[in-house]
């Protein structure tokens, strides 16, 4: 588990230890920059045995375009989908037949659904995310793994009021929930996949 250490990361970890998984949390409250290759496979060397991957973690820097600078701009990208790549490259590794994998991408990574200003290099790197998760299933396939998404519109955690969206949000237990449904095998046969999760 990525992103494991606040809002729908640390839910998620709540979650799945619910139902019997042994979690290991790799993020920078760990002391792991998913971003960094070294870090990575270290951390995923700490793992003896790996059923699953979520990838949840994230960085928001809200800037306008015009103030953004390319460093912010990478550094969101590095984290989420670099990030993303490096942790599935290791658990494609590990991973043994009925494996999964699960990308939490976000609704503004979804074609066609409402963008908000100040988050042009977060929607980038969730809509990469979104065809990572479709070209990763693909890859899977022939080595039962099976990868999905989960595209949560915003939810009720600081990240959400770092961009200063309104409107209705989501409980990180609901995102939770279909994030650990998604990871273990009564979702099978589901690979590639995207679900869409819309506050009500």
């Amino acid at each position: 588990m990525t992103g494991g250490s606040g809002g729908v990361g640390r839910a998620v970890v709540e979650e799945l230890r619910g139902r019997g998984y042994e979690v290991v949390s790799l993020s920078r409250t760990e002391g792991i920059d998913v971003g960094d290759e070294a870090q990575v496979e270290a951390g995923f060397g700490r793992i003896d045995r790996l059923d699953a991957l979520v990838n949840n973690a994230a960085t928001l820097i809200p800037r306008l375009l015009t103030e953004m600078t390319a460093a912010e701009w990478d550094e969101q990208v590095r984290v989420i989908l670099r990030g993303t790549f490096l942790c599935s490259r290791a658990a494609f590794r590990r991973l043994r037949p009925g494996g999964t994998i699960v990308n939490v991408s976000s609704l503004s990574g979804v074609f066609g659904a409402e963008k908000f200003p100040r988050m042009s290099a977060y929607v980038a790197a969730k809509s990469g995310l979104a065809g990572l998760t479709e070209a990763l299933a693909v890859e899977g396939r022939p080595l039962g793994i099976r990868v999905n998404a989960v595209s949560p519109g915003s939810v009720d955690t600081t990240m959400a009021d770092l961009a200063g969206v309104t409107g209705p949000r989501l409980q990180p237990v609901e995102v939770a929930r279909i994030v650990a449904w998604l990871a273990g095998p009564d979702s099978a046969p589901l690979s590639g996949a995207n679900l869409r999760l819309d506050p009500v």
